[in-house]
């Protein structure tokens, strides 16, 4: 081994050896205590790898015995089938994705929307042009504060923090238009690709440009983890799908096998990534008691959670048993190229995403998470678990396909094209991984875990790239800088290019590329790659909500009289019923949740959450898209003047026992606080017009 010791790549592997079994040391210790800290009398987490083996091993069996079917026969190893259902899969997310979109983005982050997006785009580009300004050393003649501040460079900077369609738009003042453009595009590409029952490399490319553009702005209502799962998801899948076509069984566009092993990776991280989170989450996970609670504090419950709430305990305890098993032991699996393996890992992760899908109302998340799972099973298993009409017209598609991609109709570029793509996303993928990885490493790794997280990764552009580019766009200053210069000298036109400065820079202009530049360092974190994901490493343990509520007459008497606002989906209304939603998402309802959960431990309650307090001045304000969001009926003030105040109180939830009479609550509540003290338009208008949030 000492001719060995200094070669990286032998170094290198004995390091993650070393790390893959640090975590499962890691995870054997979590097991340990959780059984010793669970409940007396009680061993949920063997009874679970028990039950779960079994089944898993029996339908590894079944799907092993079923592939040898006459059908099935020359299918082993190829993923037709499985391309098809995860690009509808992905397709049936986005049409849900893009209509959210389109029915809440005005009132959410449009002209007149709670937090707009107008204001973010202003702010960054407000900070790019300072960060230039600093980094530029200004010459004599003004060239290189030019240079660094021409046009391409400016984009990069700007498209590095913010990478949205929404820069080219030409009035920031009116984004709605270009909003619900966005929106209608991507919609009509979904339904298109769900129709087809796939998708061409140009179509996902094209949906993923424009729910990044949406996303980059979203701001607090787009800040959940399935969104950067949603982008990643639709990067590896155009390693997956045909170039031109749109079609399921394109000719010649074999799925490929990076594809899958990519989609693989995902599937581990996403899982192995939320076992850990709760690992080093909270205690409720150690003693097996987290399902006691998650389903009556759960952001959005559905019909059913209450039904699993009042289970018996030692049901819920093997609930949570069975949750660390898939999530922690269940993804080494992956590592196995077996087919049983993947069968038994495949059915296992689709499986317990489908039981969250039937427990609570958590957005598209468990619908986007099945996608990577349909990669462990080939056309074999696919086509054996068909009735025989089916599973013979499937088997004829499929080898159809397949003898034409062995036939050679790809020409000569396109073959080329292939496996440049594949070799160039082998390579990406590895260098992205890489921090990601040691995150999962949680303290080994360097660092605390972070679930639903990107990493900085920088490529450097050499500065002859960037000249190039100039010249290409005729090195045209950015649009923000020669706005910014004519509103300093008051609209004056004349005096602006008659202004020194502007003079070297319109010499600049034309001399700019014959000048040595230096190189932009390009961050990639804000694409969001490759990501980290997990999610409820923190369960509460009660529910406590934020009722808002408005007033006209506080100030004319002892007594005023407030009255509540009725959001569509969120926990208020004790007599309110939760409602079958998911694969939709209400965002400022979830927001309203995420809020409560830090309700009694902030300082200054409501005054440190920004969108609280536009949110109010919008209902202050009487906004009609605003309005829009909540329940039908649920403003008291609708059809009147708005009101006069706006406070927020905190209130106890708990599951009402289950009762046949229609009357009946279905929550039962206690007053345990002020959230947000009363406050009008006159309180919060000043600071809100100072930092954008309404207009002046």
């Amino acid at each position: 081994m000492a001719a060995f010791k200094g070669w990286r790549p032998i170094a290198g592997s004995r390091a993650v050896f070393d790390d893959l079994r640090a975590l499962l040391q890691e995870i054997r210790r979590f097991a340990r205590s959780s059984e010793d800290a669970c409940e007396s009398g009680a061993r949920p987490m063997w009874q679970a790898l028990t039950l779960l083996g079994v089944v898993a091993g029996a339908t590894a069996s079944l799907a092993h015995v079923a592939a040898a079917r006459p059908e099935a026969a020359g299918l082993s190893g190829s993923y037709w089938i499985a391309r098809m259902v995860a690009l509808r899969l992905l397709m049936f997310v986005y049409v849900f994705a893009f209509s959210m979109a389109i029915r809440q983005n005005k009132a959410l982050i449009g002209d007149h929307g709670i937090l707009p997006a107008r204001r973010l785009l202003d702010r960054v580009d407000e900070n790019v042009s300072l960060k230039l300004a600093a980094e530029s050393k200004v010459a004599e003649d003004g060239t290189e504060e030019y240079r660094q501040s021409g046009g391409v460079r400016q984009l990069l900077a700007r498209v590095e923090r913010l990478p949205t369609l929404l820069w080219l738009a030409p009035n920031r003042r009116k984004l709605d238009a270009w909003l619900d453009g966005l929106a209608w595009t991507g919609l009509f590409l979904s339904l298109l690709g769900l129709l087809l029952g796939g998708a061409s490399a140009a179509h996902l490319l094209a949906l993923w440009l424009i729910y990044h553009s949406i996303n980059a702005v979203g701001q607090r209502w787009y800040s959940f983890g399935w969104e950067s799962q949603l982008l990643e998801t639709t990067l590896l899948a155009l390693l997956a799908a045909p170039f031109y076509s749109g079609m399921a069984f394109a000719d010649g566009a074999r799925p490929s096998a990076v594809a899958v092993w990519a989609f693989r990776w995902l599937a581990f991280r996403i899982m192995l990534g939320a076992g850990l989170i709760k690992v080093r989450g909270s205690r409720c996970w150690l003693d097996q008691t987290a399902m006691c609670h998650h389903l009556e504090t759960q952001p959005v419950p559905n019909p059913l959670s209450r039904s699993f709430h009042t289970m018996p305990r030692s049901f819920l305890l093997f609930a949570t048993a069975c949750n660390h098993v898939v999530e922690l032991l269940a993804p080494w699996l992956v590592l196995i190229p077996v087919r049983a393996a993947n069968v038994m890992f495949g059915t296992l992760h689709i499986v317990f995403q489908l039981t969250l899908i039937c427990t609570g109302n958590l957005s598209f998340l468990n619908w986007l998470t099945i996608v990577p799972g349909i990669w462990f099973f080939d056309d074999a298993v696919f086509v054996s678990a068909l009735p025989p009409a089916l599973a013979k017209l499937a088997s004829t598609a499929v080898l159809s396909a397949a003898a034409h991609a062995r036939s050679g109709i790809l020409g000569t570029s396109e073959v080329v094209l292939v496996l440049a793509r594949d070799a160039l996303a082998v390579a990406i993928i590895g260098w992205l991984s890489i921090p990601v990885y040691r995150n999962l490493l949680g303290p080994r790794g360097g660092s605390r875990q972070r679930m639903n997280s990107a990493f900085p990764r920088e490529i450097v552009l050499p500065g002859w790239l960037l000249r190039s580019m100039d010249v290409l766009c005729c090195c045209v200053p950015c649009a923000s800088n020669l706005g910014k210069s004519y509103q300093d000298h008051g609209g004056d036109e004349q005096k602006a290019a008659d202004e020194p400065s502007w003079k070297r820079r319109r010499l600049a202009g034309t001399s700019s590329s014959s000048c040595k530049s230096p190189p932009f360092r390009f961050d990639l974190q804000s694409l969001r790659l490759l990501n980290s994901y997990g999610a409820f490493g923190s369960v509460n343990v009660e529910r406590v909500e934020i009722i808002f509520e408005g007033c006209h007459d506080v100030g004319l008497g002892d007594s005023p009289i407030w009255q509540p606002y009725t959001f569509r989906v969120a926990v208020d209304d004790p007599n309110k019923r939760p409602v079958w939603l998911a694969p939709y998402h209400h965002r400022l309802d979830w927001c309203r949740w995420i809020a409560s959960c830090r309700g009694r431990r902030a300082v200054r309650l409501g005054l440190e959450e920004p969108w609280v307090l536009a949110f109010a001045a919008r209902l202050l304000l009487g906004s009609t898209a605003v309005r829009g969001l909540l329940a039908p009926g649920g403003d008291p003030f609708e059809g009147g003047p708005p009101p006069h105040c706006i406070r927020a109180e905190l209130y106890l939830y708990r599951f009402a026992p289950p009762s046949r009479l229609p009357g009946d609550p279905y929550w039962l509540r206690e007053h345990v606080g002020q959230y947000l003290p009363p406050v009008g338009l006159q309180d919060l208008a000043p600071s809100l017009q100072r930092e954008g949030y309404i207009d002046s």
